[in-house]
């Protein structure tokens, strides 16, 4: 297989499997305490019928009391809850499995691209499919071309392209590149990852409208983050 990461400047942050265990135990008594407090309430707020619990229980009520938010902060890393609780709420939106939120969320920040962002990317353009195959021949999560793929891993194999984490590694650090070259114009970054830049130049030059929906449908409703605050 290619040796891709010399390519890189670093590797994407990832907890210990030490850390995974004593985060994972502390977010279960976290969350037993929540669901406790939850189901509580709702028994007082809710109807209960022959003894069966019969209220609702929706994300916006899942915050964690006070109490226990200041017992987990006191054993874990700042950075590292708020790096959880924010892929919780990624994984939330757009259903899917922790994993692959956790991953597009830490690829995003090692190749500076605010984590809105790269779901919202990422969505558009497989629907977080890491087999999808475009009919121009793109490939995989980020719907990255070979030949684009190439510039960055010039022995890079197609099937190789489909390793979720290299396939958004190259994908975002693209979309960097184009975010740099147009002077971090979203819309103008946007349409080069979608049509390319040698395309999207040759409608710019020729005068012509190079917007085909596709930043405004990515754009919709985004409110950016600083990906530097984030890490």
């Amino acid at each position: 297989m290619t040796d891709w990461q010399f390519q890189t400047s670093g590797s994407v942050g990832r907890l210990s499997v030490t850390q995974h265990i004593a985060f994972r135990g502390m977010a279960l008594l976290a969350g037993a305490a929540v669901l406790a407090a939850l189901l509580g309430a709702a028994r007082r707020t809710d109807d209960v019928s022959n003894g069966i619990f019969t209220g609702t229980v929706t994300l916006a009520g899942l915050r964690l009391p006070e109490v226990v938010l200041d017992s987990v902060v006191a054993e874990a890393p700042a950075r590292e809850l708020r790096r959880a609780q924010t892929v919780l709420e990624y994984s939330a939106r757009f259903n899917l499995d922790g994993d692959l939120a956790a991953l597009i969320y830490d690829v995003s920040l090692h190749e500076r691209i605010d984590p809105e962002l790269g779901f919202r990317v990422v969505h558009a353009e497989s629907r977080f499919n890491p087999r999808a195959i475009s009919s121009a021949g793109a490939l995989g999560l980020a719907q990255v071309m070979p030949k684009t793929a190439r510039m960055f891993v010039p022995d890079l194999t197609d099937e190789e392209l489909f390793d979720a984490e290299l396939n958004l590694r190259i994908g975002f650090r693209f979309l960097h590149q184009m975010l740099e070259k147009y002077s971090g114009d979203l819309s103008l970054a946007l349409l080069a990852y979608n049509r390319g830049p040698t395309r999207l130049q040759q409608l710019l030059a020729s005068g012509l409208d190079p917007r085909n929906g596709y930043a405004s449908s990515v754009l919709e409703g985004y409110l950016p983050n600083d990906p530097d605050q984030l890490q």
